[in-house]
């Protein structure tokens, strides 16, 4: 659930009102100075957002600048705008290195749509000599531009801001190539090994940069507003992103050729136990494994998508090898994570509940032949209790008993009806005075309908919620 989000000011209205002290006449500096004190007053309140906080500095550095000093002050005016581009950038881009390996900043500031020469200023102005008073300019006025674009708009009017589509993600396919090629050599050959380990590292690396990227990207996937909001966001809709994006690295694994061979004849998958083949687990269990001590949430994430995937297979007879091929899969992360790790326990669990609920009682004698059913019987195997609800859903259509209503019936259940309410209407007159209550042994209590008795109010009734039976 998200967390409620706390904010300097009493009602958008105050905002409303700073907007327009910044943004209605760029050479209004006493407005400037009204907007820098108010920001001044709810930093004494509470944090400022990051947004604020950079248009407090930018507002800082802009008045200075206007108030014309001497010539020596101007080296002041200077490190000041440099000052606030610098605290912009690195406020955008730092909560967004979330993945184990860093990646480059005019990525990040590419997704986000930030300028990208703001990104080098920032370089120049940390690393190299301080950039010159008109380009530091022109810089503050780019950032209250995009701060305008990115932060006041979408805040103050969320539903009317423009969606920004959002840069498109790099593809994962020709990095997965690369990787599937390599490690051929290296199972193939293994003194190649050592020779070949840093191009693997640097692939597994390229592929947690990949994720990262997803993670930026997800805000706007999701529909969620600007890229503004995918940086100041990020801590509180961390799961969900995280989701979003080895969602997105599952589609890319399914594809033909990565974790289903694109040749039908290697497809040739163990039946006991019921695993990929050993060629493709050497390929790929590197890269599976490694994601996953980044990401702890992709052994339930890639069972889920493969169990989802067989379940919405509209015919799969017409590939039945490629269906079969994935679900070994799911039989292998069973295996290697829930049977092997504590914190994957309901792992096979959460997979069966899913495959139970997407087959329904009594489908298809075609479905029963189908790799989702292979699937099913291979992960309750050996257990009871899952066993006979595998066998309840196998019975053949002869063993499934039918239920047949005969006119009778209704006239059975019609007589019920109204011994029942003439009972009722008996016990709740209000005309009479209150009876004592009735004895279980009383021919008030002889009702003539099979399965229905009279309870006592004191001894054999007991409340509880509906659905809950109390012995």
């Amino acid at each position: 659930m998200r967390l409620p989000r706390r904010v300097p000011w009493a009602s958008l209205a105050e905002l409303e009102q700073l907007c327009a002290c910044i943004y209605t006449d760029e050479a209004d500096l006493a407005a400037k100075v009204a907007a820098i004190h108010r920001l001044a007053a709810w930093r004494a309140i509470t944090a400022l957002p990051h947004a604020l906080d950079s248009v407090h500095a930018l507002l800082a550095a802009i008045v200075q600048d206007s108030a014309q000093p001497p010539a020596p002050a101007a080296l002041a005016v200077r490190h000041a705008y440099a000052a606030a581009v610098i605290r912009l950038v690195n406020g955008l881009v730092d909560p967004l290195q979330a993945g184990a390996f860093a990646r480059p900043i005019t990525a990040i500031a590419q997704q986000l749509g930030l300028p990208a020469w703001l990104v080098e200023l920032r370089h120049a102005a940390t690393h190299e000599d301080l950039p010159s008073l008109e380009l530091l300019r022109e810089a503050a006025r780019q950032a209250m531009a995009w701060l305008l674009h990115n932060y006041f708009l979408p805040t103050l009017h969320p539903v009317a801001a423009p969606a920004q589509e959002a840069a498109p993600l790099r593809p994962l396919a020709p990095l997965l190539v690369v990787y599937k090629g390599t490690m051929k050599l290296v199972t193939r050959d293994v003194s190649m090994a050592a020779q070949y380990r840093p191009r693997i590292v640097a692939l597994l690396r390229d592929t947690e940069r990949w994720l990262a990227e997803c993670r930026v990207a997800a805000s706007g996937a999701a529909g969620e507003g600007s890229s503004w909001h995918t940086a100041a966001a990020l801590a509180t809709e961390g799961d969900a992103k995280e989701l979003w994006a080895l969602d997105r690295l599952c589609d890319c694994l399914f594809e033909k050729g990565v974790l289903v061979p694109l040749s039908k004849k290697k497809r040739l998958y163990t039946s006991d136990p019921f695993l990929p083949s050993k060629a493709s687990i050497s390929y790929w269990e590197p890269l599976l494994r490694h994601v996953q001590g980044s990401h702890a949430d992709l052994p339930y994430v890639l069972c889920r998508r493969i169990v989802a995937v067989l379940l919405d297979a509209v015919d799969e007879r017409s590939d039945p090898s490629y269906y079969m091929y994935l679900a070994s899969w799911v039989s292998w992360a069973v295996k290697t994570w829930s049977d092997n790790s504590p914190a994957y326990a309901n792992l096979k669990k959460d997979t069966l509940t899913i495959l139970m609920k997407g087959l329904g009682y009594n489908p298809s004698p075609v479905l029963k032949q189908s790799p989702t059913f292979t699937l099913l019987r291979c992960l309750t195997s050996g257990q009871e209790e899952f066993e006979a609800v595998t066998a309840l859903l196998l019975r053949p259509p002869s063993q499934i008993p039918k239920t047949v209503w005969a006119p009778s019936d209704l006239e059975i259940m019609e007589a019920r009806q109204a011994q029942l309410l003439s009972l009722s209407s008996i016990r709740s007159s209000d005309a009479a005075p209150p009876s004592p209550p009735i004895s279980v042994d009383s021919p008030a209590a002889a009702i003539s309908i099979p399965g229905w008795r009279l309870l006592q109010d004191q001894k054999d009734w007991r409340s509880c919620p509906i659905g809950v039976y109390v012995n």
